[in-house]
């Protein structure tokens, strides 16, 4: 077994290159981004926003056992020593943003759906479960079936497109809420990745319904940069201490009530347990 920062082999990449170069760390998607986002402490949190979502938790030197929908894995492993995390992973989160535009045709573009959230009406109580092929982390039903619910006659596109974003933010606070239990430390904010991180309506939703800080860094994309800087950092190309923290973008702080958040969340369970097909319990 190699730790991820030691020597796979060299390649010159197909004649790429004149001199074969050495390939000097491997990473999994989710865990390049952890790393990139800096976080090598237990506690700090991730989230990579995609098709679906990746969430993950560092938990540190000894691995927490959880039953309740998220599960156990290696971080990665660095000169003999191994982090490891808590993950999560969530079906659809972007994913339900091409919905609402290939096949609704209510967006022209997923960078439509800010515009028109924004639109929306504050009251409107609709909620969508993008459940098209089951629920992921942490209910892990594949019974499940998308439901939207909750619209009066006033709800419109506006509200449905909101719906839709909402899910995100609610489908990522699930997971995270079994991670902080499981963890019993952590949760001081969140740190997203991933092209849905441009929407601010998005990330600040997601930073009122956690009642956390979500910090955005300035590079978009960090699963590919964090294999690269752990490459850097094991050849002594790169300064730990100059790449980490990650210089941040924006950084969005909850600004909902306690009471509507809570009133959020009833209101998403309820939709929840309409797509398990449970509305009974």
């Amino acid at each position: 077994m190699c730790d991820s920062d030691s020597c796979f082999g060299y390649a010159d990449f197909g004649g790429f290159f004149d001199t074969p170069i050495p390939v000097n760390a491997v990473m999994g998607d989710s865990h390049g981004a952890l790393f990139g986002q800096g976080c090598h402490s237990a506690g700090m949190m991730k989230a990579t926003y995609g098709t679906g979502s990746s969430i993950m938790m560092n938990i540190g030197r000894r691995p927490a056992l959880c039953d309740k929908g998220v599960v156990t894995s290696i971080a990665w492993g660095v000169s003999g020593k191994v982090d490891y995390v808590l993950e999560g992973n969530i079906n659809y989160t972007g994913a339900v943003i091409k919905w609402l535009a290939d096949d609704l045709g209510l967006i022209g573009s997923p960078a439509d759906s800010e515009k028109y959230a924004r639109k929306a009406n504050a009251g409107d109580e609709t909620y969508l479960v993008p459940a098209f092929s089951g629920l992921g982390a942490p209910h892990w039903d594949s019974s499940a079936r998308a439901v939207i619910c909750g619209m009066s006659r006033t709800t419109g596109k506006a509200e449905i497109i909101r719906a839709a974003l909402d899910s995100t933010a609610y489908q990522i606070r699930d997971v995270i809420g079994v991670m902080l239990e499981a963890a019993g430390t952590g949760g001081d904010s969140l740190r997203v990745d991933g092209g849905p991180t441009g929407n601010g309506y998005l990330m600040q939703f997601q930073s009122d319904i956690l009642n956390l800080p979500v910090v955005v860094p300035a590079m978009e994309e960090l699963s590919g940069a964090g294999a690269a800087y752990m490459a850097g950092i094991a050849l002594g190309l790169l300064d730990r201490e100059r790449i980490f923290p990650v210089p941040h973008k924006t950084v969005y702080t909850p600004e909902m009530s306690e009471d509507a958040r809570s009133a959020r969340l009833t209101g998403w369970n309820s939709a929840l347990r309409m797509a398990k097909g449970r509305n009974d319990q």
